[in-house]
């Protein structure tokens, strides 16, 4: 059998992998959404409404679903649709200390880590926040948030942790939305707890940071119950 000298794809009888298919796109943009909140919990998935939306056929949305469903940032239905998970209180505790877990890890990682360069950069975004804040816009708030804790976790360095947090964030995302709408009508600055971790930064502080962020995270989740189980906070 004769040896080639060099490879072609007609020799190896492959064909050329494409960067990124209609199906990537899709993942991606239902991912963002999720993690943004833009889909309310219990909302269902419709296949074919979301093709419609997208401009494209069946097939690639159904494989994008089936893939955030295996992700469990969705649950199938017994038609091959999905719908946004509906979470009880156990999920969301569940959700909450993972997350103080994992992101509190990053942060104080990312507290040894972060340039003159990141600070600014963090600084820029507290500011954006705030302003949303101020002005009462609950989406664009929810999404500086993301941005901010996103931008806050690629400083810690690690591939490792970031996937971890994207994955915890596809879940709880929905009701980072929630609590945020929640907060908002009851008055409040949702970059609180961010203004005193780019504080604790600045200080190469990696405890006080981690601090900040977990109180973050329990206010969210505690707004998220209140908003969610309204019948447990009455009792």
């Amino acid at each position: 059998m004769a040896v080639l000298s060099s490879l072609s794809t007609a020799d190896l009888g492959v064909t050329p992998i494409q960067r990124e298919t209609v199906q990537d796109r899709i993942h991606r943009q239902l991912r963002d959404l999720l993690m943004r909140g833009r889909f309310q919990p219990g909302q269902p998935l419709k296949i074919q409404e979301m093709a419609d939306l997208f401009g494209t056929s069946t097939q690639p949305v159904r494989e994008a679903i089936r893939q955030l469903v295996a992700e469990n940032a969705l649950e199938a239905l017994p038609n091959r649709s999905a719908r946004v998970p509906i979470f009880d209180r156990e999920r969301l505790d569940d959700l909450r200390r993972a997350r103080i877990a994992i992101e509190g890890l990053a942060a104080e990682l990312a507290t040894t880590r972060a340039t003159k360069a990141d600070i600014k950069m963090l600084e820029s975004l507290v500011d954006e926040e705030t302003a949303a804040d101020d002005a009462d816009q609950a989406e664009l708030s929810v999404a500086q948030n993301q941005r901010f804790h996103f931008a806050l976790y690629r400083m810690s360095g690690s591939n490792v942790l970031l996937p971890i947090i994207e994955g915890l964030w596809l879940q709880i995302g929905p009701f980072i939305r929630k609590s945020a709408e929640y907060f908002d009508a009851r008055g409040g600055r949702g970059a609180e707890f961010h203004v005193a971790a780019l504080s604790a930064i600045k200080r190469r502080d990696a405890a006080r940071v981690r601090r900040a962020l977990e109180a973050d995270i329990n206010r969210s989740c505690d707004i998220a119950r209140d908003a969610m189980f309204p019948d447990e906070r009455a009792a």
